[in-house]
């Protein structure tokens, strides 16, 4: 390899590529080195029977921001999705489950209305949240007027939620995921699923 690189990503799995292709996309000069035969980590393709293939991990799109569908112009490049919007499906013993479809809860839990009444305040809290997920995260303590900018942004947005709550949020935002279906909902399988689907891709509870 020769020449000059003005960025290097170690890592040629589906958040490096991202990044990469930003970086290569407002003008610079980028290497990504990658230790595995293909590209895409946890969502490269592998075999699962004769003919048939799917990604090895990340198998639902559900984190893909539309900023990075629309600025790497995915769908141009020949991105297919197999299927959208679909439901989620937990199975219970004795032939017992249940579907989440959207808003919907089928299946027959006892808890349907207190999953229905917590699926809205939670929309409702990340909701607060949506306006800073493709922004630079503010620094606590920071002394630029970036940081304070998007400190105060980020207040306003949670405070705008009305004091009741902005209490709840305050509260449960660092709770782990168990202790918040506990408190809210009595079906295991119910909660089961909820629980797998709060934890995906991430090392939080």
């Amino acid at each position: 390899m020769s020449g000059a690189w003005d960025a290097i990503v170690v890592g040629g799995g589906h958040n490096g590529l991202v990044c990469a292709g930003f970086l290569a996309r407002s003008g610079r000069r980028v290497l990504v080195v990658e230790a595995a035969d293909v590209l895409g980590g946890m969502a490269a393709n592998a075999g699962i029977a004769p003919g048939y293939s799917a990604p090895a991990l990340a198998h639902i799109l559900h984190l893909l921001h539309p900023r990075v569908l629309r600025g790497l112009k995915l769908v141009k490049h020949g991105l297919r999705l197999a299927a959208s919007a679909m439901p989620t499906i937990a199975l219970g013993p004795g032939g017992r489950h249940l579907i989440f479809e959207g808003s919907e809860l089928r299946g027959g839990s006892g808890d349907a209305a207190a999953y229905t009444a917590l699926r809205k305040r939670l929309l409702r809290m990340a909701g607060a949240l949506h306006g800073s997920l493709g922004r630079v995260p503010p620094r606590l303590g920071g002394e630029s007027w970036a940081d304070r900018i998007g400190l105060a942004r980020l207040g306003w947005a949670i405070r705008r939620l009305g004091q009741r709550d902005m209490r709840d949020f305050l509260r449960i935002v660092n709770m782990n995921v168990a202790d918040l279906l506990d408190e809210e909902l009595s079906d295991d399988l119910l909660k089961g699923a909820l629980a797998f689907d709060a934890v995906l891709g991430s090392n939080f509870g």
